[in-house]
Order: C-alpha cells, then sequence, then structure tokens
C-alpha cells in the first residue's frame, strides 16, 4: 500500500490503527509479513462539516507544501 500511495509505511501504519479504532475497518496487522489482512469494511456516510474540516486540512498541506517548495527553490 505504501508503495502504491507513494507514502511512509509507518504512515500506512498509523492510519490503519486509525480506521481500526474509528471501525471503519476490521483488520489486523501482521507485521512479519508487513500486510494489512482486511477482514470487513463499513460503509460511511461523510457529512458537510467532515467534508468541510478535509478540505481545510488538504488546503493548510497544499499551502506548507508550496511554501516548502519555494523555500527549497530559493535555497538552490
Amino acid at each position: 500500500m505504501a508503495e502504491h500511495l507513494n507514502i511512509n509505511v509507518d504512515d500506512v501504519e498509523e492510519w490503519t490503527i486509525e480506521a481500526i479504532a474509528d471501525k471503519i475497518i476490521d483488520a489486523k496487522i501482521d507485521q512479519l509479513n508487513e500486510e494489512i489482512v482486511i477482514l470487513s469494511t463499513i460503509k460511511r456516510k461523510i457529512g458537510n462539516e467532515e467534508w468541510k474540516a478535509m478540505q481545510q486540512k488538504i488546503n493548510a498541506w497544499k499551502h506548507r507544501f508550496t511554501r516548502l517548495h519555494d523555500v527549497l527553490n530559493a535555497s538552490q
């Protein structure tokens, strides 16, 4: 999953733990084989307030990445 999403393996484990805690998925983490075994999923309805909160987070990330990109370009 980390390879397909181009993210850190530790992030996948953290997100999986959160998804299990939030009862979005029923899964087991096999650390030895670096696998996530998903037993079942729950369809979740996301309300307008949650969409707005996600949009704010994504916009904040975008802003930080843009600033970081500008700093890196300026330092070269």
